[in-house]
């Protein structure tokens, strides 16, 4: 799993640092990495280390479910 996260400066100079969803691909996750640097974002891919459980009775497959 990636995401992108962004930073940028408030009109204070301080640092903003918001992360976007998760994407199972890294390549997605680096095509908007490469569009929000494009515009002025400091941006960068996080990645997610180990494995991801897709149980039914997994607590966060069911949080991911119901934010669909």
């Amino acid at each position: 799993m990636h995401r992108v996260v962004t930073k940028r400066r408030d009109h204070r100079g301080n640092w903003i640092v918001e992360a976007g969803p998760w994407h199972v691909s890294r390549s997605d996750a680096e095509n908007w990495a490469v569009i929000l640097r494009h515009v002025g974002y400091n941006a960068q891919v996080e990645t997610l280390h180990g494995p991801v459980s897709l149980g039914q009775n997994d607590d966060l497959h069911k949080a991911l479910s119901n934010m669909a």
